[in-house]
């Protein structure tokens, strides 16, 4: 065997031993963060639709949760106000006895200029809480798959959507 090969073959041998077993770690280390922030906005999002409301320190417990997982994250919240509408004939004015629904959405920063003054923000029973929360820094397991692949791959690795309607609202 010649010195060429000696040092392929050890160059092989070092990355199925080491490499190989350390990123499929890491990509483990991920499919536990998925999971971890998952359960956690599954959570802050039901006890949302459970008691109508948000308050500051159920924001900054979700935040301080999610932020365990040593990542950075994008979080978007959004509150669609369910508004109903009385239809009326438009020559008589007459009830239709129809109505419109649409809602009316209120965006992250509306949720959190409430949430910085103090006060709680309310929701009513009918209305919808959505929230996406996604990764913005790359994961252990994306830098070695950079590293390994010789390719630039997304950051966005961890990516949870949630939301539904909320069932009681605050007295």
């Amino acid at each position: 065997m010649n010195p060429f090969s000696k040092i392929i073959a050890i160059l092989i041998t070092v990355i199925l031993i080491f490499i190989v077993p350390l990123l499929y770690m890491a990509q483990k280390q991920d499919v536990i963060s998925q999971s971890y922030v998952s359960n956690k906005t599954t959570e802050f999002i039901d006890s949302i639709k459970n008691c109508g409301y948000i308050s500051r320190d159920m924001y900054m417990d979700f935040v301080h949760n999610i932020d365990a997982t040593n990542n950075l994250y994008t979080i978007d919240l959004v509150h669609g106000k369910k508004i109903v509408e009385p239809l009326y004939d438009e020559t008589t004015g007459a009830f239709l006895e129809d109505y419109n629904i649409y809602y009316y959405n209120y965006y992250q920063d509306n949720i959190l200029e409430t949430l910085e003054s103090g006060k709680d923000y309310k929701l009513s029973q009918g209305d919808y809480i959505s929230i996406t929360v996604v990764n913005r820094t790359k994961t252990i397991a994306t830098k070695l798959m950079e590293l390994f692949y010789s390719s630039d791959l997304p950051d966005e690795q961890i990516i949870v959507t949630y939301g539904g309607v909320i069932r009681d609202e605050m007295d």
